[in-house]
């Protein structure tokens, strides 16, 4: 039983050149060390590549992006009788949109090379066309979702 009350969640205020929430969201998720100037520029930059690239608006790319990179289940690890279980459960669309940008800044991390921005870009691209290493990572959330979701009707 939870003695504490839940905190309230807090709102993430629109970022004030674009006036997009994902834009606010992905510059708090990419920071370090609490240095946000530099996590803008980046994620400015980013923009600016994308739009050079598809001549169409960076925004709309990114949005689509997430929403492709999305999952509907996170998997949570659950111990019963000395066993351990990967249990599949359902999530809000806040929870699956940070679970995406979580998902987009591993895939960068992973690739080597370029910069950071180069890389941003480029995956933000591929996650728009549905391919890319953080569209396999969500496909692979949803598999073992689906290998393990006897475990949940069984164990809940």
């Amino acid at each position: 039983m939870v003695r504490r009350k839940f905190s309230k969640r807090k709102n993430v205020l629109s970022d004030p050149v674009y006036n997009s929430y994902l834009i606010q969201l992905l510059t708090n998720n990419l920071l370090k060390k609490g240095k946000k100037n530099l996590a803008y520029k980046i994620v400015q930059k980013t923009l600016d590549i994308i739009e050079e690239r598809i001549q169409d608006d960076a925004i709309l790319i990114l949005d689509k992006a997430l929403n492709n990179l999305r999952p509907s289940v996170e998997i949570k690890t659950k111990r019963i009788g000395g066993a351990v279980y990967k249990i599949p459960m359902e999530i809000n669309y806040y929870r699956s949109l940070t679970l995406s940008i979580q998902l987009l800044l591993k895939a960068i991390n992973k690739k080597t090379g370029k910069s950071l921005y180069h890389k941003l870009a480029n995956e933000i691209l591929d996650a728009s066309n549905n391919t890319g290493f953080a569209i396999r990572k969500k496909e692979e959330i949803h598999r073992i979702a689906e290998a393990n979701i006897k475990v949940k009707k069984n164990k809940n």
